[in-house]
């Protein structure tokens, strides 16, 4: 019997048509970029005979910043009938006329939410004095911020919590655990937003953490501490593709946490809820 996942983080890349500068000119110095650096589309992921894929959430990789919406409209053309929502960009600092006029031009029928990437010295921004209405804009237009920073980053984490805790309408998913690690584990934060039915994580980007928990470790701590009413599985593909194929994600996902109602809520259920797949 195959089973159905919920991709709740992923991106494609078209180098072509897409500005890319972050990978492109610019790119971090990963392992493996060569796989990482060119066009990554639907056909690129293979069929596996114990996984399919239902749905996805595509989150903005920088195709066009100027114009965001081109991302949206390219992506419309490629997935074709293929259930998705997309996360596109926004600077969430922004005065409220220009974010609220950064919504109106980003409208279409797969937007579920906006990222805004504050991670390191960039999570300044979310001190802005204008982040408050902005999150509220967000959520009278019926959709959510993808913060994207550091558990560590406690002081920044907890300006976005106690926001959530204020205003149950606005609803925020943190990208890729909050990063962490071995060293920063954020036991505190994890609570925190398991009391919270705003708040969700995306269990993301384990291959990015330069001192990573075992994947074992960094699934049972997150699980133990936020719940798994408040987890989703996420690939970052193609970023994961530093480590791992596309499918050994999942099946090594599944080898941590085993079939069950657990597995079910956090490799499909979640995400079909949080993005109203």
């Amino acid at each position: 019997m195959s089973l159905r996942v919920i991709d709740s983080h992923l991106h494609f890349f078209d180098l072509a048509l897409g500005q890319y500068s972050w990978l492109k000119h610019n790119p971090p110095a990963w392992p493996n970029l060569e796989k990482i650096r060119q066009n990554h589309t639907l056909t690129s992921l293979p069929q596996h005979s114990q996984f399919t894929l239902e749905a996805l959430v595509h989150v903005e990789a920088g195709f066009d910043n100027q114009n965001p919406i081109n991302e949206l409209h390219w992506l419309n053309q490629e997935l074709g009938s293929f259930p998705f929502k997309a996360v596109g960009y926004a600077p969430i600092n922004a005065t409220p006329e220009q974010f609220s006029a950064a919504i109106a031009h980003l409208a279409h029928p797969h937007l579920v939410a906006i990222r805004d990437i504050t991670e390191g010295s960039d999570s300044q921004r979310l001190s802005a004095p204008f982040v408050l209405e902005n999150l509220t804009c967000l959520a009278e237009h019926g959709l959510h911020f993808e913060a994207q920073l550091e558990f560590k980053q406690s002081e920044k984490v907890d300006l976005l919590l106690q926001l959530a805790e204020q205003e149950a309408d606005l609803k925020i998913v943190f990208n890729h655990a909050g990063f962490i690690d071995a060293t920063s584990p954020c036991t505190d934060i994890l609570r925190r937003i398991e009391a919270l039915n705003n708040v969700m994580i995306k269990c993301s980007g384990h291959e990015m953490l330069g001192n990573p928990l075992t994947l074992s470790k960094w699934l049972t701590h997150l699980i133990t501490h936020a719940g798994e009413e408040s987890l989703m599985l996420g690939s970052n593909y193609p970023v994961s593709l530093m480590q791992k194929s596309y499918w050994q994600i999942w099946q090594d996902y599944l080898d941590v946490i085993g079939i069950s109602s657990t597995w079910h809520k956090l490799s499909r259920d979640n995400a079909k809820s949080c993005y109203g797949l």
